[in-house]
């Protein structure tokens, strides 16, 4: 049996953009054509490869097999066809990298800026997401790195420590009435790292309460207005004077690890991205 190569590439797409609407404007089609296609393909497979829901398009099982045979064959050719005619590595490729949003802006971006400014019409996407939503993420094979904070068991990953940032404890520093209990900004119910961070300290019976403000750069204009205090990544915060931190007995440092899967085709550009987050992400934020 040969697979279509447009009935792949329809299915390819509604798998990445979770709409059949979005995919039919990104493949010049219409959405009643995308639809047959991607039909036909499951009925020649015999299978299910989309879970339609309220929700979005997901993937089945084997929907997730088709998936990664695709995203490979894809690269593949792109490489293929960029040695063939002599073209650049990165000519026309397509990255996308997902990360938490203390070192999206600070580090990722500017790690890559030799890539993205190259004449060579690379696209680069960029996912910011709370760390927990970062797995998913490159496992569905919507980003092709994600970076996280910490390596978790899963043989299909592979990790690569970057470097390491610095959280430190910051109030407002022209505010003169704190609260008791203090306010604490953290992103949402889910994140832990202001109660870590006490617990490092020794502190791990500290009173406080807190507030949600998504993420890390609506909670620092939060702890600058005055609506409570935080504990963040020293290095997005050190050329302000607008804050004031706040001495404790331990340094507390969080790695910040490049994450992609093992056994997926590694195409020259995902390579060169690799290399320079490598070689230019600071090892100490």
């Amino acid at each position: 049996m040969k697979l279509n190569t447009d009935r792949l590439n329809a299915f390819y797409q509604v798998a990445l953009d979770k709409s059949f609407c979005q995919a039919a404007d990104n493949l010049f089609i219409t959405q009643s054509a995308l639809s047959q296609r991607v039909l036909k393909l499951e009925q020649e497979l015999g299978t299910n490869l989309l879970i339609r829901s309220p929700e979005g398009i997901g993937l089945t099982e084997q929907g997730k097999i088709l998936f990664e045979y695709v995203s490979d064959l894809q690269a593949r050719e792109q490489d293929v066809l960029n040695q063939v005619t002599g073209r650049s590595a990165i000519a026309n490729g397509i990255i996308r990298v997902g990360a938490f949003s203390s070192v999206m802006r600070s580090v990722i971006m500017p790690s890559l800026l030799p890539l993205i400014n190259s004449p060579h019409q690379l696209k680069v996407e960029f996912f910011s997401r709370e760390l927990r939503e970062l797995p998913p993420l490159l496992l569905s094979g919507e980003v092709d790195f994600i970076v996280v904070d910490a390596e978790f068991t899963d043989p299909r990953l592979q990790f690569e420590l970057l470097g390491h940032e610095t959280l430190v404890h910051i109030r407002n520093r022209a505010s003169e009435h704190r609260l008791d209990p203090p306010i604490f900004l953290d992103h949402d119910a889910h994140d832990v790292t202001t109660y870590n961070f006490f617990d490092t300290q020794g502190m791990a019976d500290f009173e406080f309460d807190r507030c949600f403000y998504d993420d890390v750069y609506g909670l620092i204009d939060g702890v600058r207005l005055g609506f409570g205090e935080a504990v963040v990544s020293e290095h997005i915060i050190k050329d302000s004077d607008d804050f004031e931190i706040v001495t404790h007995a331990k340094a507390v440092t969080s790695p910040v690890i490049l994450c992609y899967v093992k056994n997926r085709y590694m195409s020259a550009l995902q390579k060169q991205v690799i290399e320079h987050l490598q070689q230019n992400a600071p090892r100490h934020l």
